[in-house]
């Protein structure tokens, strides 16, 4: 190799590398924003309620009953066993 052919395969390298890492990065970035990142709860106590998670260290607040707020998708294994807590189902109208 000479006249600067060993120059040219090196950008044409560099090049290819930095497609492939663009590629990599732009995949789970399209498919955080194809998956919602929060769940709707509602309360069904008595008075008002806060939670905060352990977690994500988040604090949820439900003022009264039938108050909705958004979770943290991490969080919503853990929502799940409060008492009082239920996520919202969507129905079909």
């Amino acid at each position: 190799m000479c006249c600067g052919a060993k120059r040219t395969l090196a950008r044409n390298l560099t090049r290819t590398g930095a497609q492939v890492q663009r590629q990599t990065i732009a995949a789970p970035v399209a498919a955080a924003q194809a998956a919602p990142s929060t769940v709707l709860f509602e309360y069904t106590g008595k008075t008002r309620l806060t939670v905060i998670s352990p977690t994500t260290g988040a604090r949820y607040h439900f003022d009264a009953p039938g108050a909705q707020a958004p979770v943290d998708r991490r969080d919503q294994a853990m929502m799940i066993y409060v008492p009082g807590l239920q996520p919202v189902r969507f129905q079909r109208s």
